[in-house]
């Protein structure tokens, strides 16, 4: 129950980040780039922090459904666009750890069991 409202609380916080990341990449601020700036940082750290959160509520069969190193890389990732609306150097670094950090965890999931474990769990 916690972790469907914690979900859910952190897809809006994530739409509401884009939201606001599309509007200061395309320059289309209305006028007030520092406060959408700052809805950015506010609603894209909440997303990330209660995606986190997230799982510390589900039930352990559900865990291998989460993955560590890519929330690590999403974090990496919305670092490096923090980095990159203040202007500062490096930000293009940190993107591209990011990313790969992000790539690599479609391969590997700590939390994930071997199928190998699992064809032999079948076959006793």
């Amino acid at each position: 129950m916690i972790a469907k409202q914690l979900k859910t609380i952190s897809t809006l916080c994530y739409l509401l980040g884009m939201v606001c990341a599309i509007l200061l990449y395309t320059h289309h601020t209305f006028g007030v780039p520092s406060a959408i700036r700052i809805g950015f940082y506010v609603f894209g750290g909440t997303g990330l922090i209660l995606s986190l959160l997230q799982f510390r509520f589900l039930p352990e069969d559900k865990w291998e459904d989460f993955n560590l190193l890519f929330w690590i890389g999403s974090l990496v990732i919305f670092i490096g666009f923090v980095t990159q609306t203040l202007y500062l150097k490096y930000a293009t670094l940190i993107l591209i750890a990011g990313f790969a950090i992000t790539g690599f965890s479609f391969f590997v999931n700590p939390f994930r069991k071997d199928k190998d474990e699992e064809d032999d769990l079948l076959d006793n």
